[in-house]
Order: C-alpha cells, then structure tokens, then sequence
C-alpha cells in the first residue's frame, strides 16, 4: 500500500494562520487610531493610560503564530510588531548617562497620609536634588516633609498644597490659573547658577473614568500660559493625573520635551507605587536636554517620586 503522501494532503491549507493575521492587523490599527477611542465612560482615559500593556495582544499573536505556522500568521506578527515597537521600543532603549547633570530635578506627590514623611523627606534628599517639588502638603504628615525640606534647603516658595524648595533665590510665587476653585500651579524664576530659569510647579485635578472634562481644561490654560512665557528656558513638574500615552498631555507636548522620552531607560511608571502601571508624574521643559531620569524606590505615598538630570542647551 503506498503510505506517500497524496499532493492535496500535503499542500498547506491555503487559509492557515488567517487568524494571526486579521488580529494583528487589528491589533496595529488600534494602536495607530487610539486616538479616536470614545471618551464617554472614560473608555479613552483607561485604555490610552494602560497603552504600552497592550502588549500583551503581541504575545497573543506571537502564540497563535507558534500554533498556526505560515506565512499569513508570520505577516500578521511582523505588523503588530512593528507598529508596537515604533511606538513604545524606543522608551526601551537603555540610558547611557553618566549621572551627571547642570541641574537635578525632582518631583514627589507625598499623599495625604505617609506613614513615614521623614523618611520620603530624606530619600528626595539624599538624591541631592538641585530643586524639588512637592505635591499635597495639606495633611500632618505633608507638614512634617515641608519642615524637613525647609531644613535642608535655603529658598522655599509654596501656595497652598504644592511647594517648590531650590538651593538657588525664587522669585515671589505667581498662581497659575487652571480655572479651579483652589490654586493647583504656579511659577517662580529661580535664579540658578547658569541663568534664570522659569519654573512651573504643577497638581492637575484628579480623574475619574467619565470625570476628566476638568483635568483637560486645566491642562489647556496650563498649556496656553507656558506657550506665552517668553523664557529661555523653562520647567514644568508635578503630579498631572496625566499618562505619557494619554492624548491629552500632546496639548503641553511636542512644545515641551519629557525626561523619561528624551532619556529612555524603560517607561517610568510612577503610579501606584505598590506596582505602577502608569505614569502620571513629569518632568517637562524646554532650553535643556535630559541626561537621566530615574523613578526612586516605592516610599509610603502612592506614587513614587521622579528624579530628573537636565542639562542646559
């Protein structure tokens, strides 16, 4: 009998890893259109925010072309490869600084209740920073970080909840209006030892999924006031309740650069601190470049704080 196989049994079947191939292409199109997600129900807020997690659909794709070999499944992988690398590869390449920088920035949302402020206090300090921000002084234990950071720094400027401590002279504080009830941002030009340098100390509104109709406006008037500052060279820090991949941060972005993009190294998620999976803390700026940026070791508030080498143009 002859156990050859007949050409039919042999060829592929014309149709195999047809599957890989129309969810990769599927894949890739919502990457590249996420920007037309609906923003009822913050559908758009939750997806762009875990944006680089989706990731894992690669890995489906990946699997299923393991199980269903062919050119098609091959084909539908290389797409969404390419477009998910294109987007987010670059934020992976390491970091070849040294460390050293003109200036070190840092920023650090301290949460309403620490149950160690001396020890965040300390840890910001220990990095030796040139200038802090701070985010939710109003609390006991805010005031006790406040007192820390006093003692270990020679200016101070702060406005209600946010705080700014610097080793160089700060103008008098100016409020930033975000078209909020209580003041969330504001500037001071900080006379540092390679020129005056305008700094935006920022805590946009917290959000909610189908609640961010505030955090955007105030990111608008935040955005429409820095494009006016006529500066040389300019920061912007804080806590924006804004993800790298959210949409709504392009209103401050591509006129300001971000450390964490410039610098590379990994995503930087800053928040929860437990196990970020967003990052909702920057360092922005225009007239430097980022040598480094670094998120420091989880503390007690939710979110870790950010560290930032800037060096001058």
């Amino acid at each position: 009998m002859n156990q050859a196989l007949s050409p039919a049994r042999r060829r592929p079947h014309p149709a195999k890893g047809i599957t890989a191939l129309i969810f990769g292409i599927l894949y890739a199109a919502f990457l590249l259109l996420h920007d037309l997600l609906p923003t009822r129900m913050g559908i758009a807020l939750i997806v762009e925010s875990l944006l680089p997690w989706t990731g894992i659909f690669l890995a489906l794709v990946l699997l299923m072309t393991l199980i269903r070999f062919s050119w098609l499944s091959v084909i539908g992988l290389v797409i969404s490869a390419l477009v998910w690398t294109g987007m987010f590869g670059p934020a992976l390449l390491p970091n070849q600084s040294s460390g050293d920088a003109d200036l070190k920035v840092a920023t650090h949302n301290v949460g309403a209740r620490m149950p160690q402020p001396t020890a965040a206090a300390q840890n910001l300090v220990d990095q030796d920073p040139d200038i802090v921000t701070i985010q939710e002084l109003e609390s006991l234990s805010g005031k006790i970080i406040h007192k820390e950071l006093d003692s270990a720094f020679t200016h101070a400027r702060v406005v209600d909840t946010i705080g700014v401590w610097s080793k160089w002279p700060m103008s008098e504080p100016e409020e930033v209006d975000l078209g909020l009830q209580w003041p969330r941002a504001f500037a001071t030009t900080i006379s540092t030892d390679h020129g005056d340098i305008r700094f935006y100390a920022v805590h946009m509104p917290s959000v909610r999924p189908g609640h961010e109709s505030m955090r955007n406006a105030a990111l608008r008037r935040l955005s429409t006031v820095v494009k006016t500052d006529s500066a040389d060279h300019v920061i912007v820090a804080g806590d924006f309740n804004t993800a790298s991949t959210d949409g709504n941060l392009s209103t401050l972005v591509p006129q300001l650069e971000d450390s964490r993009e410039q610098a590379r190294g990994g995503f930087g998620f800053t928040w929860p601190a437990r196990f970020p999976v967003t990052r909702l803390d920057h360092v922005l700026y225009r007239g430097f470049d980022a040598s480094f940026d670094e998120v420091l070791e989880r503390g007690s508030s939710d979110h870790r704080a950010v560290l930032a080498g800037l060096d001058l143009k």
